[in-house]
């Protein structure tokens, strides 16, 4: 496109989408791939990188979206949440990515029809657990659930979990709305449904799904093992012919079971055996529980315990836990009748001894998706040849009456045998009438030989090559091993690099993340990052302001963790990075800013020492075996949080030490900067201010200091030969031993109702969950109302974005006010100066009835210590964080 038009282009994008349009290269770069990981020279035959990126909101901006694209002849490729790997949702022929993810708030129950019509970003987790709280469920879902969304399944076509009883996603549609490349509207029922299941998008873009719904019921799930494969193909035969009732049913080789094992390092269920996990609703167990162990006994099973069948459905979204044994791993998928499921397993595991991991899903009562990964390490030369190797399984099972799972991009020359010669032709049909220039998601489905200007010829033939070789000594595949190269040189450590190359690209994190919730750009979740690493590590990105503007934006909540698939410490690897922004000349000038504080003042805030201990009114020790670190913020922000604290100690004859003038930072701060050297003289200063007190326990307030003393002090003392054998305790813990141990005791009845805030730091990074709720527990007339989101899956306060998205605090601040807002209660307790001095500010500014206390407060409270009324000093201090941080952001310092 000439370059004036590419102005006038984005000059119109900007003018219709605003902020919800992006035309960053780094942006670019992360939206031109999808789940699938396939050889470099096989990505480079198209054209994979977007022109740009657009967020829609409304089924009104997709009929813009593809007038746009006929006035500049520009393709559209929509996409849902990447997680097929077949290539639907990567640009050809450069083009715009439509990304759905904006589009996810309705959701419409029809009870009398038992339909739920739903916006096609919804993701089908929320939509099912919008559903169960309804008393009702799906039908069937994917095994990713936990990311896809539902217009990108429509689009991508296939089966999950229930199709053993309800068949694939297409026999689960009522109808889909369409907005078709020439702009118009329509709604597909029955037939029509064949001009847009599985077809990635082609005609149009879908702008609402209706889906058959069923009533709730729960899951009774059965574990089986079998010492062959033939004899769990003859219990499957007996089930389905017998009429059974089973709602969902899904095989386990014994390599499968083997690397999943490895890989979590927990070793439960048998390995030389194939395991059959079936499941139905709990009102069918009458019918199904004899007949059922009947089938079993006869085909030469037995049943596992009950424990074991759950903890392998609670494990059902994961079947990539192993891919960090590679790091990389190639994925290889094909439909199978049941009868010819021994043959076609017997044949890979006799061809690959055993580096195939077989996972197999029932599609229908006669069909199973059989899912088949292979190990590897996309750094090594002969990566193409395990690429290869996927191929030839999927020729493998088309020789006994199979077919590859979904077409996307990299199977068009196979659209016939998935779909029929009338559907596709239909189709074809179709798609000249309504996209006569060919621009929606061109590439995809449709094979060369229908569609003469496809931009897919070579990869296809590239592909075909591959295919034919039957064997990793073939001539394509000796051809793809000189074109690799050699291996990659990265530039980070051995741990991260590792992590990178072993994220499945699966999307959880996704829904998790505090930061694409508040920024919802695929570069700022940790797919995203992980990403950039990659192509970082591959030699195809380098390091500069925009890589890094993207890199660090990260809260350090932790709620990705909880669902990565490879169990990464994904906190601790963006961390880890903030040296190497350093060494690249880059620097963010918000913690620039505070560490000039912390190095000159000894606190974030730049305050000087004897104006941080105004709140001490109780005396304090010299030396002593206990020491409370009040911190930078709750001595000065939310100095209430100390002087209840201190308070509270006084009052039960608690003696400890405090350090007054002397006490410094922590050194948080500069360790999220990446200063290593003032973070390591930090640590030597407070190591040795404690040793000359001879401090035994240290107790802090702030649950940021509490993170880095326990897990950043120990190992930079061993770094400096310091001995480091202090016990952290966080407020919290130390109070609710001093309830155990009788020495804290109430008596006064409060009468009141609270909700409480698990922060990120107390609670994701060490557990600790239950005390705070047993300490107020203690308390006479307090009721405890939770939070929709608590314990390990509560929101993020979202304070650390400060530093570079000061909307996304908002953001997360006005839904924790919701939240808490829902629950009825008076108070939102808190323990974090951080969390605290967010939430009183959001609470206070939206005039909310529930106040905000920290959890030393209540105490306080409680004990009946005289109470200080801290919203000035918050609101002031919350305004110049403000300002401080307003200009903050990744700049080029060399």
């Amino acid at each position: 496109m000439p370059k004036e038009r590419e102005e006038s282009l984005q000059k119109d994008l900007l003018q219709h989408f605003g902020d919800r349009v992006s035309f960053n290269k780094v942006e670019r770069l992360v939206y031109s791939h999808d789940m699938g990981v396939i050889p470099e020279q096989i990505r480079r035959l198209i054209q994979f990188l977007p022109d740009a990126v657009v967020q829609p909101i409304s089924r009104d901006e997709l009929v813009k979206l593809t007038q746009l694209s006929r006035e500049y002849s520009i393709p559209l490729v929509p996409r849902g949440a990447g997680t097929s790997g077949f290539g639907g949702a990567v640009p050809t022929r450069k083009g715009i990515v439509v990304d759905f993810c904006r589009m996810k708030h309705r959701i419409e129950v029809n009870e009398k029809e038992l339909t739920v019509t739903v916006d096609p970003g919804v993701v089908f987790e929320d939509l099912q657990k919008h559903l169960q709280a309804r008393g009702y469920d799906l039908r069937i879902f994917p095994s990713s659930a936990r990311s896809a969304t539902v217009a990108g399944w429509v689009a991508q076509g296939g089966s999950g979990y229930g199709s053993f009883e309800y068949g694939d996603l297409k026999n689960n549609l009522k109808e889909v709305e369409l907005v078709l490349p020439n702009g118009r509207i329509v709604t597909l029922q029955g037939r029509e449904l064949d001009l847009v299941y599985g077809l990635c998008g082609i005609t149009g873009l879908i702008s609402s799904v209706t889906l058959y719904i069923r009533e709730k019921d729960n899951y009774v799930v059965n574990l089986a093992s079998f010492s062959n494969l033939a004899d769990v193909t003859r219990a499957l035969l007996k089930i389905r012919d017998q009429g059974v009732p089973l709602w969902s049913a899904t095989l386990s080789t014994p390599s499968f079971i083997q690397l999943k094992q490895n890989a979590a390092q927990h070793f439960v269920l048998p390995q030389d055996r194939y395991l059959l996990l079936v499941v139905y609703p709990h009102q069918r167990k009458a019918t199904v529980e004899a007949a059922l162990a009947k089938i079993i006994t006869e085909s030469g099973g037995e049943f596992l315990s009950q424990r074991l069948a759950q903890e392998e459905w609670e494990d059902r979204f994961y079947p990539m836990r192993f891919k960090k044994l590679g790091p990389s791993l190639v994925a290889s998928e094909v439909l199978i009748p049941i009868e010819k499921l021994g043959e076609l397993v017997s044949e890979i595991e006799r061809r690959y001894k055993g580096e195939f991991a077989l996972e197999g899903t029932m599609a229908s009562r006669d069909t199973i998706a059989l899912l088949g990964f292979m190990l590897t390490d996309e750094r090594k030369a002969g990566f193409p040849l395990a690429y290869a190797n996927s191929l030839t399984v999927i020729s493998l099972g088309e020789k006994l009456g199979g077919r590859v799972y979904s077409i996307g991009m990299y199977f068009v020359d196979r659209a016939e045998t998935m779909f029929g010669r009338e559907i596709l032709e239909r189709v074809w049909s179709w798609k000249k009438e309504i996209d006569p220039q060919g621009l929606m998601n061109p590439g995809k489905i449709l094979p060369p030989s229908l569609d003469k200007t496809s931009p897919v010829k070579a990869l296809v033939a590239a592909l075909k090559a591959a295919d034919a070789t039957k064997s990793i000594v073939g001539l394509a595949g000796k051809l793809m091993l000189k074109m690799q190269g050699e291996n990659f040189t990265s530039p980070f450590s051995e741990e991260l690099t590792r992590d990178t190359l072993a994220c499945a690209l699966c999307g959880y994190c996704r829904n998790t993340c505090t930061v694409f919730d508040a920024y919802p750009w695929e570069s700022r979740s940790p797919r995203g990052k992980y990403y950039l690493l990659n192509q970082i590590i591959k030699g195809n990105l380098s390091l500069d302001e925009e890589v890094a503007a993207a890199l660090f934006q990260c809260t350090t909540c932790k709620r990705c963790d909880l669902v990565c698939q490879v169990k990464s410490h994904n906190a601790e690897n963006w961390i880890s990075l903030r040296p190497c922004f350093h060494a690249a000349g880059l620097e963010n000038l918000g913690l620039k800013a505070v560490r000039e504080n912390v190095l000159r003042t000894g606190n974030f805030f730049g305050i000087p020492a004897a104006e941080r201990i105004k709140w001490l009114k109780v005396p304090v020790q010299e030396r002593g075996k206990i020491a409370f670190w009040s911190g930078c913020w709750a001595s000065t922000i939310m100095s209430n949080m100390a002087y209840y604290f201190t308070s509270i100690l006084d009052k039960i004859g608690v003696d400890f030490v405090h350090f007054k003038e002397q006490e410094g930072c922590c050194g948080l701060y500069l360790a999220l900067g990446g200063y290593t050297e003032d973070f390591a003289a930090n640590v030597k200063r407070n190591l040795s201010l404690f040793k000359e007190a001879g401090i035994e326990t240290l107790v802090l307030a702030c649950p940021g200091c509490y993170a880095t003393f326990s897990e950043n002090y120990p190992h930079v003392a061993a770094q400096l030969g310091l001995e480091f054998n202090i016990k952290i305790k966080h407020t919290t813990v130390f109070l609710y031993e001093l309830i155990q141990t009788g020495k804290l005791k109430f008596e006064k009845p409060l009468s009141c109702t609270v909700t409480y805030h698990d922060s990120c730091h107390v609670g994701r990074w060490f557990g600790i969950y239950e005390e705070p709720r047993a300490i107020i527990r203690s308390i006479p007339g307090v009721e405890l109302k939770e939070m929709e989101h608590n314990r390990e899956n509560s929101l993020c306060c979202g304070l650390m974005l400060a530093f570079d998205y000061l909307p996304g605090v908002v953001h997360c601040g006005q839904r924790k006010l919701a939240e808490a807002e829902a629950t009825g209660a008076q108070y939102l307790i808190t323990n974090c100066a951080g969390c605290g001095s967010q939430f009183h500010t959001t609470l206070t500014l939206a005039n909310s009835k529930v106040k905000q206390l920290d959890l030393s407060e209540l105490v306080a409270m409680a004990l009946g210590i005289p109470t200080v009324n801290q919203t000035p000093t918050i609101l002031a201090f919350m305004e110049k964080v403000t300002e401080q941080m307003r200009e903050s952001r990744m700049v080029k310092t060399g």
